[in-house]
């Protein structure tokens, strides 16, 4: 990642920039190069000889120490402290990445790890070390509807530019939801994946991004012995709230597949999970 800064700090900063550091072409090479669009050579020679140095002092010598916090009236104030001192660390090691601490640890007393998010160009394999759990996610993950969740309550070496707005297939949620009941059934780690499953939920019936904290106690309503049941229930509930009655006519035709397949593999319980879960749906928006 070349730049570290963001567009919206540039545009909030040109004044300042252009009296005192950058020339007005220097600046606007350096805004193509942020938003990703091609320079021509004049324009790329101009960048890596003048525009990048200036960029890595301006770096060098900011503050960084500070953190950007977003959510702070939620998070343990002793939580900062030691957050920050993770987030130096990590900048440490991965120099020109936008890293980001969020999770229980911030706004919990109680927490299983501290979560730390690196985004980065190339693929890296997720790790533990002792508490911290550091997962790498690619700079497109900061368009996500994760991501603008996870913002909410955080802290960062950039300026959270969170999406507001997301479109969400009916398609995209039953395929998240049979995902999720088959990890269920089977006895995997299915965390993730309920996450991403009531993110969806939550943001297509009542077009509401939860933060870190009003995500953190709906999954805990889903940690019950019956939860299979209990997924089968939200899902019949939302999708009548969400979708139109043609764009729900889909579930009839997963239906008829399903019924079909059910003949077949007569104890399958993730295909009569389903069953109930889409037939509860069309009732309910009928």
């Amino acid at each position: 990642m070349e730049n570290p800064i963001s567009l919206k700090q540039l545009k909030q900063n040109e004044p300042l920039l252009i009296k005192h550091i950058f020339t007005t072409l220097q600046l606007k090479v350096l805004k193509k190069k942020i938003k990703q669009q091609k320079l021509n050579s004049n324009e790329k020679t101009y960048y890596y000889k003048f525009i990048k140095p200036k960029v890595k002092a301006l770096l060098a010598f900011s503050n960084r120490e500070e953190s950007i916090i977003c959510g702070k009236e939620f998070i343990i104030p002793e939580r900062i402290i030691q957050a920050r001192k993770l987030l130096q660390q990590m900048q440490r090691k991965y120099k020109t990445a936008k890293i980001l601490i969020s999770g229980s640890f911030l706004f919990n007393r109680e927490f299983r790890d501290i979560d730390i998010f690196v985004f980065i160009k190339y693929h890296k394999e997720d790790y533990h070390w002792k508490k911290v759990q550091v997962s790498f996610l690619p700079e497109s993950a900061l368009n996500s509807l994760f991501f603008s969740s996870l913002c909410q309550i955080s802290l960062s070496n950039f300026v959270p530019e969170a999406q507001k707005e997301f479109t969400i297939s009916l398609k995209e949620t039953l395929q998240t939801y049979e995902l999720l009941v088959n990890e269920i059934i089977n006895k995997e780690d299915y965390q993730i994946k309920l996450r991403e499953f009531l993110l969806q939920i939550e943001y297509l019936s009542k077009r509401l991004i939860l933060n870190p904290q009003q995500l953190y106690f709906l999954r805990k309503k889903f940690t019950q012995h019956k939860i299979p049941l209990l997924l089968q229930r939200y899902l019949a509930e939302n999708l009548a709230l969400s979708y139109s009655k043609t764009e729900l006519s889909l579930l009839k035709v997963y239906l008829k597949d399903y019924q079909k397949l059910s003949k077949e593999y007569k104890e399958s319980a993730n295909l009569h999970n389903y069953i109930h879960a889409y037939r509860e749906a069309l009732e309910l928006a009928s």
